[in-house]
């Protein structure tokens, strides 16, 4: 699938504009002095890493580092999943099943290797099927593993802030008689409510949405090599995989059938009426 780089381009610059605006609005309202306020920090940042480290294991930590950073720059490639498994079928369809040993051994892709070795082992459609289905609802478990550590921060960080906002003003109270205490602990109290908001806000739940988009893409996509193995394997013909498996695309990322679809419909019909 090409990429649109032009539009990337176009979307963080208008992401870099905006986010200079809203630092230009608070530097304009608040001084660096103020704004970065050491106490707030620290009870926001380390709040935040104790909550996930003692709620999620580490193996779900690194997932989620993982999957984040793939959301933004991996490129989820439906065409050469179709045009992968139009081949296949072509291959099945002119050599038998056996002919795709090679094409298994060559192919990177866990998923859609389990599902040409299902195919090549002869299973029935609906077994094969029902161990795809199974496998998707669990690769979806575990991409959502990343959407559930973020969510936690997105509620999380709010209650840190509040939290922030209560220990300054008990400092506050507590040096009632010292101006300056007051005004470094009122100071405290109030951008850590900032904070907080921020974090939840403008990190937590855009990565939210982000990483289930990507979830959403990957599942389509794992429907997609589904679809397409199991018409094989139930010895469709080659132009018939290829057209079912592209309308689960959106109208305007649909492809262009690569061979002749005349001949083949041709042989298609040949084929019924022997």
């Amino acid at each position: 699938m090409k990429i649109d780089f032009g539009n990337k381009n176009k979307k963080l610059l208008i992401i870099a504009v905006m986010l200079l605006i809203i630092g230009q609005s608070l530097i304009g309202s608040i001084s660096l002095e103020v704004l970065f306020n050491l106490t707030a920090l620290q009870i926001i940042f380390a709040g935040i890493f104790i909550s996930v480290f003692v709620s999620f294991p580490m193996t779900t930590l690194s997932d989620t580092l993982r999957i984040t950073k793939e959301s933004f720059l991996k490129e989820i490639d439906y065409a050469e999943d179709i045009h992968k498994i139009h081949s296949l079928a072509v291959k099945v369809k002119k050599d038998g099943l056996l002919s795709i040993q090679s094409d298994i051994d060559r192919e990177e892709d866990i998923f859609l290797k389990d599902g040409m070795i299902l195919l090549n082992d002869y299973k029935k459609s609906e077994v094969i099927k029902d161990i795809l289905q199974k496998d998707i609802e669990s690769r979806e478990t575990n991409l959502f593993k990343p959407y559930n550590v973020f969510k936690m921060i997105s509620h999380v960080a709010p209650s840190l802030g509040l939290i922030g906002t209560l220990v300054g003003l008990i400092g506050l109270l507590s040096n009632i008689n010292q101006p300056y205490e007051i005004m470094n602990n009122m100071a405290a109290a109030l951008v850590s409510t900032l904070y907080g908001s921020l974090i939840a806000n403008f990190i937590a739940v855009p990565i939210m949405v982000r990483i289930k988009e990507y979830i959403d893409k990957n599942v389509l996509r794992y429907n997609i090599i589904t679809e397409g193995i199991l018409l094989i394997a139930q010895n469709d013909s080659a132009r018939n995989v290829f057209d079912k498996m592209n309308v689960m695309l959106k109208e305007g990322e649909r492809l262009q059938y690569p061979g002749n679809g005349m001949n083949e419909r041709n042989s298609q019909l040949h084929e019924l009426k022997i």
